[in-house]
């Protein structure tokens, strides 16, 4: 079986002073690219509600292009409530090569000459305690990804995010469901992968293609 490569990170906070920050992203990118990932997944909490300014959402868009431009890699990704908090996403640019979903609910996200489907929601409200995640597509063909903003039951973070449980996503049949909104590291179930990468980690992956 074929297989696609991920390098995956999350909720970076530009402009909290005790978050990782520009330098730790393009360092950590940087050596996530000497092992030749095919797709980069951020999900979600670009900038921190209570301290991100304009500049450090222009940080988080030269970010961006510099993984599409500079790294030539597609980026799939996510808004987090901290994105959605701040106020500042009106502001965001377009951006070719970067995939997201356009609306309040579940969106699927095909990358050209990746054999993957990314199962995608925005967060669009802080906090958002929507049950929207009952309604993930369950699929019985390896190639499908969830990228998710969630807190999973609440046992990590009282903050509500887009609720569901372990076994809901379990369920689903997905390659891999890649977890924003935690900012430690945890995996909830090692194969298929469930998880957080956690504030300052770089999570390396690699998930079955389409058949």
């Amino acid at each position: 079986m074929s297989t696609v490569r991920l390098a995956v990170f999350a909720d970076l906070h530009l402009g909290r002073p005790s978050a990782p920050g520009m330098r730790w992203a393009c360092e950590s990118l940087a050596g996530a690219v000497e092992n030749q990932p095919d797709v980069v997944v951020f999900t979600g909490d670009l900038v921190d509600k209570k301290k991100a300014t304009r500049t450090d959402l222009d940080d988080g868009a030269d970010l961006f292009r510099h993984i599409t431009q500079e790294l030539k890699l597609p980026l799939v990704h996510v808004w987090g409530n901290h994105d959605v908090g701040s106020g500042l996403l009106p502001h965001f640019p377009e951006m070719p090569g970067v995939h997201r979903p356009r609306g309040a609910g579940i969106e699927e996200i095909r990358v050209p000459g990746v054999p993957l489907v990314f199962h995608a929601v925005n967060v669009v409200q802080d906090p958002d305690p929507r049950d929207l995640l009952k309604d993930l597509p369950q699929v019985q063909e390896a190639g499908h990804i969830g990228v998710l903003h969630t807190e999973v039951e609440g046992q990590y973070t009282n903050n509500p995010c887009l609720p569901t449980t372990l076994e809901h996503l379990l369920s689903r049949g997905y390659g891999a469901c890649l977890l924003g909104h935690v900012h430690a590291p945890v995996v909830l179930n090692a194969s298929p992968f469930i998880g957080w990468p956690g504030m300052g980690r770089m999570l390396e992956i690699e998930v079955p293609a389409l058949p």
